[in-house]
């Protein structure tokens, strides 16, 4: 019988049925499963529980590859952008995020409103080494978040967001997902104490079920559901079978306007999906108790920033247990011309609009912009391949 071609992408229940086809006792499949994703074991040899001749029949047949660290962005808020390059070549990016207060002002989820935004110098570009920890800069500690890419681009092209202005690109499977993660943590320094996971990178998670969902279904053996959360634009026909899973993440949905039209010049997908049938497909939304989902509201000037905006946002949310995370816009002058983020008083002014009208509301300071890491800023390339045929990366 062929071994898995995807290592890290196999689930407990996946290699417990490999090692039966491989005429191993079951739980030698659970010593593979926890090897990789509880002990951290990164090459077969270091897999002692196993025998010397299956060790290395593993290593001949079914490496355990993590994607190659091509370039690292360091922030002064003390985040970092990772540039990975997969087995066949694309590049994709992840950022690591503390939120020990030694090393970052302001937590991403936390209302970070009255944090001045101050001029940060210019990032560096790491010199890459492959050795684990080579990006740690001091003892790690508290806790931090990763985000992680579902894709190699992304087709859905909101006209805010960077990723989407360079098109799509192929889904990452499990093990791919996996291994970014694994990757940014090993050259961190960092295990699974304090992590928490966002799928808000490079991508739309729900046009990626298989991968996200594989990659979730391994995550939850060594995290909790309420440390991971999931962002889309409303691929409404992909809800469903999130939903059902037995235990699902924090939902994070990206809506950024109250009426059809400002949300269609925004996400042209609101022509496939509607504003109206993403808002039902959160009500259809299963939550449990001492949870709620987030709408994601990026705010932009001249656009979606009005009082009215913020008033009409409150009734199309009304009776949901929801959070209202408001994000101002994250601005490129060169990928996203004409827009602009809005004043201070006009974001104050919309937040304050959704608290009066009963919404649980934070203003995200977006981490890592002075390393193109924060929301709407992954690019992974430079070149729109739907305009070009070639690809540049960076």
């Amino acid at each position: 019988m062929p071994l898995p071609s995807d290592p890290l992408g196999l689930s407990r229940s996946g290699w417990e049925a490999a090692a039966e086809e491989l005429n191993l006792p079951r739980y030698r499949g659970r010593q593979v499963f926890d090897a990789l994703h509880r002990r951290g074991r990164r090459a077969w040899r270091e897999v002692t529980e196993l025998p010397g001749s299956l060790r290395e029949r593993f290593e001949r047949e079914t490496p355990i590859g993590l994607p190659e660290i091509a370039r690292r962005q360091d922030s002064a808020d003390g985040s970092r952008k990772y540039g990975l390059r997969l087995s066949d070549g694309a590049l994709v990016e992840a950022v690591f995020m503390p939120v020990d207060v030694s090393q970052a002002r302001v937590n991403e989820f936390e209302d970070a409103r009255a944090e001045a935004q101050s001029r940060r110098p210019e990032p560096e570009i790491a010199a890459v080494s492959s050795k684990p920890g080579a990006g740690a800069t001091k003892a790690p500690s508290g806790d931090y978040t990763v985000c992680l890419s579902s894709q190699t681009g992304c087709a859905v092209d909101c006209g805010f967001c960077v990723t989407g202005r360079l098109g799509g690109g192929r889904n990452l499977t499990a093990g791919e997902i996996l291994g970014q993660l694994y990757a940014v943590c090993d050259d961190a320094g960092r295990g699974l104490e304090g992590l928490r996971v966002v799928f808000m990178g490079m991508g739309e998670p729900f046009l990626n079920p298989d991968g996200v969902l594989g990659a979730l279904e391994i995550l939850f053996e060594n995290l909790s559901p309420r440390r991971v959360t999931v962002s889309t634009s409303g691929i409404t026909p992909a809800f469903a079978r999130f939903a059902s899973l037995p235990r699902r993440p924090n939902l994070a949905v990206s809506l950024n306007a109250a009426d059809e039209a400002t949300r269609t010049r925004l996400m042209p997908i609101t022509r496939t999906h509607s504003l109206a049938g993403v808002v039902e497909a959160m009500r259809r939304w299963p939550i449990e108790p001492r949870r709620r989902m987030t709408a994601e509201y990026v705010l932009i000037a001249g656009v979606n920033e009005s009082v009215g905006d913020a008033r009409k946002l409150a009734r199309l949310l009304s009776g949901l247990q929801i959070k209202v995370n408001v994000i101002p816009l994250n601005e490129d002058p060169v990928y996203l011309p004409g827009w602009r983020r809005p004043a201070e008083k006009a974001i104050d002014d919309f937040a304050r609009a959704l608290r009066d009208a009963g919404m649980t509301v934070t203003v995200r300071r977006s981490r890592g912009p002075d390393a193109s890491a924060a929301c709407g800023q992954l690019k992974g390339r430079t070149v729109d391949v739907r305009k070009r045929g070639l690809v540049i990366e960076d």
